[in-house]
C-alpha cells in the first residue's frame, strides 16, 4: 500500500522502527529496489530540526544515547529536501494529527519549512487511531495514513483557525 509514495528518483524519508514503532525498513529495501533514494533522521546536538542523511549500502548505524531512535552520520540535508516522508507515532486522530515520542524533532522540523515540507505519510497499527490527539500551535497534520488495513487520506489541510467537530472522522477515506 505505501509503495504506491515511493518511485525512481524521489527522495523518501524513513525511520528505523524503535520500541512500539512500526517497522518500514522492508518498505525502505522496497523503495531502493525501486531506484528511490532513502533518507534517516539525525537528531542535532542543539536544536530540535532534524537533519536527514542517506542511506547508503555500507552505511553503519547507532543508537542515540539520550531518545529512542536510531539514526545515521553522514552527508546530510533538511526536511523540505524531501518528497515524502513516513513518519512514526504513538496516536494519530481523525484529523490527521499525530503524538510522537514528545521530543518535538518533526513538528519543529515540519514547522520550520512551511509549505515547502514533504508529503506526511503517518505509519501506525490501526488500535493507534484515536478520536482526538493534544495538539499544540506547532503541530503539523498528516497527509495520509498507513495501517496494517489499509492506506487512509485525510481532508485537505484544515486552517488552524477552524474547529472540526467530532464528525470529522467521517471525511478519512480509504483509497
Amino acid at each position: 500500500m505505501a509503495a504506491r509514495f515511493v518511485r525512481r528518483g524521489k527522495r523518501i524519508g524513513g525511520y528505523l522502527a524503535a520500541g512500539s514503532e512500526l517497522d518500514i525498513e522492508s518498505l525502505m529495501s522496497s523503495a531502493l529496489r525501486r531506484g528511490a533514494e532513502i533518507y534517516l533522521p539525525v537528531i542535532p546536538e542543539r536544536g530540535r530540526r532534524l537533519w536527514f542523511s542517506r542511506l547508503g549500502p555500507e552505511d553503519r548505524w547507532y543508537r542515540h544515547p539520550r531518545y529512542s531512535m536510531i539514526e545515521y552520520a553522514g552527508p546530510v540535508l533538511r526536511v523540505e529536501r524531501l518528497d515524502v516522508l513516513f513518519v512514526p507515532l504513538l496516536a494519530v486522530d481523525a484529523e490527521g494529527f499525530r503524538l510522537g515520542q514528545g521530543g518535538g524533532f518533526y513538528d519543529t522540523s515540519l514547522h520550520a519549512a512551511g509549505r515547502r515540507r514533504p508529503l506526511l505519510v503517518g505509519v501506525a497499527f490501526d488500535c493507534q487511531r484515536v478520536a482526538r490527539v493534544p495538539r499544540e500551535a506547532w503541530d503539523i497534520r498528516l497527509d495520509w495514513l498507513v495501517t496494517e488495513s489499509g492506506l487512509f487520506r485525510f481532508p485537505t489541510r484544515v486552517p488552524t483557525n477552524v474547529c472540526v467537530g467530532d464528525d470529522a472522522s467521517r471525511t478519512m477515506r480509504s483509497d
